[in-house]
């Protein structure tokens, strides 16, 4: 058998299985609520579609973390002494997951809201 005849093939194969993939650049609005429930800011934030919530936040704001949870956006503070901590909604769901396990997509739309965790504001 040639080189000629096993080139073509390994070729192809490369040429199918070796293409890069091309991320898709979308937009999401992203909402900050405050402890009184006042809309502090509210932007679209453009992110490549996959891209991890906890990735798009830190770079769309500002953000201080303590042992995983993140307790500053654009120097508001949660009230840890008021059980008062920051939460996430997308499309108006709770999100109880990791940061890094939340993908975003076109047109999510995410609300990170300062809520009581006592008195279950957590899941409105």
């Amino acid at each position: 058998m040639s080189i000629n005849k096993l080139v073509a093939p390994l070729m192809l194969f490369l040429f199918l299985f070796n293409t890069p993939t091309f991320a898709v650049e979308t937009i999401g609005t992203f909402k900050m609520i405050d402890d009184k429930n006042r809309t502090i800011i509210s932007k679209e934030v453009s992110f490549q579609e996959g891209e991890t919530l906890y990735d798009v936040t830190k770079r769309a704001f500002d953000i201080e973390e303590s042992k995983g949870n993140i307790i500053t956006i654009n120097g508001i503070h949660s009230i840890p002494n008021k059980n008062i901590h920051w939460a996430v909604f997308i499309n108006g769901k709770f999100i109880d997951l990791s940061l890094n396990e939340i993908s975003l997509y076109a047109n999510d739309h995410v609300v990170w809201a300062l809520r009581n965790w006592d008195n279950q504001e957590i899941l409105k």
